[in-house]
């Protein structure tokens, strides 16, 4: 049984990713360059030393009794012995050394799994409902479309090559428990007039910044899922933004193409795509019918505690006689032993037994109803969360600050607390079965926070000039596709108080419960106040550290709570982010220009597309303009004077300067030139902030150039940043970082606070290391190496 088919490359991408591996051990390829390469297999440094994850690709979260036991055995092998249930329905291994890498590929590929595509530019692991195909509630199983589609995707070279990530989801009830709306592409089951088909939905997403997607087609024939699939794709890869990473995403394209262009574009995609081959759905594959051996004895038990287990997590299937068993697995990590053990049980239930959910648990299948007792045996004799109320299977967390060098809290620690206060107060046998608490370690909702009932996500603290870690409260999340809405921001909390204040939030929520048909409806009537006066409580009673140092330790931690290599920071998105603001308004204005509405304002958007072009890069040359007239002067300076734009544009901006708004409007044109030359520019920057033909200049002499580890005894080039705000801080770092070269050193200071949180871990984000980072009198020294 395959849920995808390898592409036939694979095994020579594998000797060649084995190749560049010995060549950055020996230091003979670049760390950028090993990353590009690594990546999109999957492969991820982790916090700890010289470690990395490997994600397996797991099309709609399949995956066979034999090929599970033998993952858990290269797991025990060669990494981490837990294998690690991901939102997006696959496996993780965790742990592995470099030299291993290959090895691990490689067996991987001889039991048909691969991890390509588990991370980069790629198409992502190709998800699906956890019950397609056994659900009454269905319109049809989705599984053959996903495995096809998925097989096609990844034996096609430019699925490796996209701007950003490329998400796809089927869901194969109206429902959407596979979250297709909130993805790049999502594809909801239905049926019109008998015929097999889907609702289209495109451009959503989750992430810091989330986007709710939009209805691409109201139906369109199963056999066109391909047409569809491959016009969104080649749109994407024609026109995404791969200049800001921050802003590459589909949905990003979507709001800067804006919806008629966006549509119309996809139209013409979608009619060359008439001609391809439909994916072939081999049905047949997955059937889901009883394949118990015979010899196996049905095991009966007389029990309350099987009873109550039956009523928690035993499902019937539309196969007569056939149960489906949901088993709650804790923080979504399944020892390799536990792996191995239920894997070698279930070989005697055929091929199509297991499913991963994206709520990081295990659903079996195709279980017939006299084998229950076995199965209850069975996950008693494993490490899961089957003794907890349903409810606890739908708390969702991603992996954390322990291994994702971007992460800031420590949700795997916190969880297990809330979990006991939760089932200390009999909570979870109060809520219903699809309540979910989702928790991500960052703003980035790996944890899927956006769409919970009550989302939660890490962030930086402060107290007393103290950092601690925190979070996020939010709630209010609706999931249905017809009302889709995200969390709504109630507050923070420390992370030491989040285990009572998740459990004070719901049992004020039990107690209303009745009066309302929905968490949502509670939240918006009376739960939103509710949460913002419990979230005020706790976050305004953060004691000083020499109080109590308990506050400023994360859940599970051994160390004091840092921001010092935590990671990626926020300062490059704020940069891009006020670029695109301006950008965003000078396309605006041109296109009001044309509409007869806005005839009487068409010299104030002349004006105010010459002001957003000349401000729209400044940010570039770390300027900060106090008023309209140093705007202008400024862009002038740095960009006509120095001939990045045109000579022939200063006419504008002596016409701007002077508000000689006649003077614009009789060179229409030229104003929509140079707006568009401006955008052209920007397109052009590359990611040191350079535009082409500005060159590279060392600040430091031959003779006081630094190596590595010797910092204290060379120079290095000095910027006083404090009193300089973010992202401001950052941009000036990048624009002292353009006058170095590889391997010379940066020295700067740094406000407390935000500056001292963000700028480091931008930098790192960016490949550069830090070599030093020390508090005194109040700021920050911190010593950058040039990647």
């Amino acid at each position: 049984m395959k849920f995808y088919d390898i592409p036939k490359t694979l095994e020579k991408e594998i000797d060649d990713l084995d190749v560049s591996i010995k060549k950055f051990k020996n230091g003979d390829l670049h760390p950028t360059k090993f990353r590009a390469q690594r990546v999109p297999f999957g492969v991820y440094e982790q916090r700890k030393e010289n470690t990395f994850m490997i994600r397996i690709r797991m099309t709609a979260g399949g995956i066979t009794p034999a090929q599970l036991e033998k993952t858990a055995l290269i797991a025990k092998k060669y990494a981490k012995p837990i294998l690690h249930i991901t939102t997006r329905q696959e496996l993780q291994i965790h742990d592995a050394r470099l030299k291993d890498l290959p090895k691990i590929m490689k067996k991987l590929y001889t039991i048909g799994l691969s991890s390509r595509g588990g991370g980069g530019n790629t198409v992502r692991n190709i998800m699906a409902s956890y019950d397609a195909g056994v659900s009454p509630e269905e319109s049809f199983d989705v599984t053959p479309h996903a495995v096809a589609l998925s097989t096609r995707l990844i034996a096609q070279d430019d699925s490796w090559n996209f701007p950003r990530k490329f998400k796809i989801s089927f869901s194969s009830t109206t429902a959407d428990n596979a979250l297709a709306a909130f993805n790049d592409l999502g594809f909801i089951a239905t049926i019109k007039d008998g015929q097999k088909g889907f609702k289209v939905y495109v451009a959503g997403g989750l992430g810091c910044r989330p986007r709710r997607s939009k209805i691409l087609h109201d139906f369109v024939l199963e056999d066109q899922i391909h047409q569809v699939t491959f016009a969104v794709k080649n749109l994407f890869l024609l026109y995404g933004n791969r200049k800001s990473k921050n802003s590459a995403r589909l949905r990003f394209l979507f709001e800067e193409l804006g919806k008629e262009r966006f549509f119309d574009l996809y139209r013409q995609e979608f009619e060359k795509q008439s001609q391809t081959p439909k994916l072939e759905l081999h049905h047949e594959q997955f059937i889901n019918k009883n394949k118990t051996q015979n010899e196996l004895p049905p095991r009966f038990i007389n029990l309350a505690a099987f009873d109550l287990w039956k009523k928690r997590y035993v499902q019937d299937q539309k196969q007569e006689g056939l149960k489906s068993i949901l088993i709650p697995v804790a923080l979504g990590d399944l020892s390799a032993d536990d792996a191995i053990k239920l894997a070698r049980f279930l070989k005697d239930f055929g091929e199509n037994v297991i499913r991963l959910t994206m709520t990081q648990n295990i659903v079996l299948r195709n279980i017939p109803l006299e084998y229950l007792g076995n199965i209850f045996e069975c996950v008693n004799e494993v490490d899961t969360e089957s003794h907890l109320g349903s409810a606890c299977a739908n708390i969702t967390i991603c992996a954390g600050a322990d291994t994702c060098t971007t992460g800031v809290c420590l949700p795997k620690g916190v969880v297990p607390v809330i979990k006991k206060y939760l089932d200390a107060g009999k909570i979870f046998e109060k809520l219903d079965k699809d309540f979910k608490i989702n928790i991500s370690g960052c703003p980035n909702s790996c944890g899927q926070h956006h769409i919970g009932d009550i989302g939660i996500f890490g962030r930086i603290a402060r107290n007393n000039g103290k950092a601690l870690p925190g979070y996020w409260i939010t709630a209010g999340a609706d999931r249905h596709p017809d009302s889709r809405a995200f969390t709504e921001k109630c507050g923070w909390v420390p992370a030491r108080n989040l285990p009572e204040a998740v459990t004070h939030i719901l049992d004020h929520y039990i107690s209303v419960k009745d009066q309302y048909k929905t968490f949502k409806k509670y939240f918006k009537s009376i739960g939103k106040a509710e949460i913002k006066t419990i979230c005020k409580r706790f976050s305004s009673l953060v004691p000083y550290f020499e109080n109590d140092q308990s506050f400023y330790y994360d859940w599970g931690a051994k160390n004091q709570f840092t921001t010092a290599f935590m990671g990626h920071g926020e300062c490059s998105a704020g940069i891009y982010d006020m670029i695109e603001v301006e950008m965003k308004a000078i396309k605006n204005n041109i296109k009001k220009l044309s509409d007869p509405n806005f005839e009487h304002l068409k010299k104030q958007l002349l004006w105010d597309i010459v002001f957003s072009g000349a401000n729209m890069l400044l940010i570039t040359r770390a300027v900060d303009p106090e008023g309209e007239t140093q705007t202008f002067e400024f862009f002038k300076q740095h960009f006509i004077d120095k001939k990045l734009v045109d000579k022939r544009y200063e006419k504008l901006i002596h016409d701007a300067i002077n508000h000689n708004n006649e003077d614009l409007l009789k060179t229409q044109d030229l104003v929509i030139e140079f707006g568009k030359a401006i955008i052209k520019l920007y397109h052009s920057m590359d990611n040191s902030l350079r535009f082409p033909g500005e060159e590279i200049i060392s600040n430091i002499s031959k003779k006081n150039k630094k190596k590595v580890g010797d910092i204290e005894k060379k120079e290095a080039l000095f910027k006083d940043l404090r009193s300089v705000a973010c992202p401001m801080n950052f941009v000036k770092t990048k624009v002292e970082l353009s006058k170095i070269t590889s391997g010379e050193a940066l020295k700067i200071f740094l406000d407390d606070g935000e500056p001292i949180d963000n700028v480091p871990r931008s930098v790192l984000g960016e490949g550069h290391k830090i070599l030093k980072q020390e508090k005194t009198e109040g700021y920050w020294t911190v010593v950058i190496e040039k990647k």
